[in-house]
């Protein structure tokens, strides 16, 4: 099995933000935003998977988007670090995986580089120089990046032989040269011939990973033990945001300070505690917040605990 570790790979590339879905389980936080600029630590969302791709050496980035694409685009090239290019990809219909990565790819100027492809609602930070250079290394068409979990059904089962090589999907076929089983965490990097086989829409695991799996084409799985989060759900947001603000998940360029993550514009300081609250929020006279997550623009005249605050919702989570 191959397991990353940090060095460094020169080579400069290219990557794909998955940012186009509609982020339904998310409601009705995504009434107001889209999934991909979802305050989170008061960035958006996706800014974490642009910052981490600018820091791996990235240089162009590809982003699909499809409601609300042009406050979506608008919000992200304003958190974009000044050497990456941002790129959009608009998708009227929602094409999937598979489809939204064979229509963003004549974005690319390299089309016959590898492409790392993450998703937008993702805070997780691999080596993906190590993956980079470990994918071409091997000659892969793929190379799914992969965590170790006590459910791994639950974020697609990939089973993978002492080599590291991709044998099961979502399960099947049975094979008994599979050694363990692992979870995907939707980043993974693509060949340049990987493209032919993206369906017009639909999954790109259960069409072109599904063909390239039986038909024994070459698809690696690396191992990255880096803390990973998902966003599905609003109370998977509140928890990760306070997370992020007592520090229990680090994540660089993120600095809590006595356990909040506090906009500009907090008067009394002292009556917040363990929350983070965005700019230009109003807390009334006597209001304590503690475990809260504010967005910016908020007013708040009640005290609240265990809660997620916008300036259209009030969401009390037990």
């Amino acid at each position: 099995m191959v397991r990353l570790h940090g060095d460094d790979y020169d080579a400069l590339v290219q990557a794909m933000l998955l940012a186009a879905g509609l982020g339904t389980r998310l409601q009705p936080l995504t009434d107001l935003r889209p999934k991909p600029i979802v305050p989170v630590a008061n960035r958006p969302l996706a800014a974490f998977a642009i910052e981490h791709l600018a820091r791996s050496g990235v240089r162009t980035i590809v982003a699909n988007t499809h409601p609300q694409p042009e406050k979506v685009e608008s919000a992200l090239k304003a958190v974009c670090p000044t050497q990456v290019e941002l790129r959009f990809s608009r998708e009227k219909t929602l094409l999937g995986t598979g489809g939204g990565l064979r229509k963003a790819h004549p974005w690319f100027d390299e089309s016959q580089d590898s492409v790392i492809v993450v998703n937008g609602d993702t805070l997780f930070a691999p080596d993906l120089p190590r993956a980079y250079a470990e994918h071409h290394a091997r000659g892969a068409v793929a190379t799914m990046i992969l965590r170790r979990t006590s459910d791994p059904e639950r974020f697609g089962a990939i089973g993978i032989d002492a080599e590291g090589s991709v044998r099961t999907l979502l399960g099947t076929p049975n094979d008994d040269r599979v050694r363990e089983v692992l979870m995907f965490t939707g980043v993974h990097i693509l060949a340049p011939e990987a493209f032919e086989a993206m369906p017009e829409s639909g999954c790109v695991i259960r069409s072109a990973y599904r063909h390239w799996v039986d038909t024994g084409a070459p698809v690696i799985g690396l191992v990255d033990e880096s803390p990973w989060a998902d966003l599905g759900t609003v109370s998977e947001y509140h928890r990760l945001n306070l997370e992020l603000a007592s520090g229990s998940f680090a994540w660089r360029g993120v600095e809590p300070r006595d356990g909040c993550i506090l906009g500009g514009s907090i008067e009394r300081p002292e009556n917040i505690r363990r929350s983070v609250i965005g700019s230009n929020v109003h807390v009334g006279e006597g209001v304590v917040l503690d475990r809260c997550v504010v967005w910016p623009g908020s007013r708040v005249d009640r005290s609240a605990t265990d809660a997620v605050i916008t300036p259209k919702h009030r969401i009390e989570l037990s």
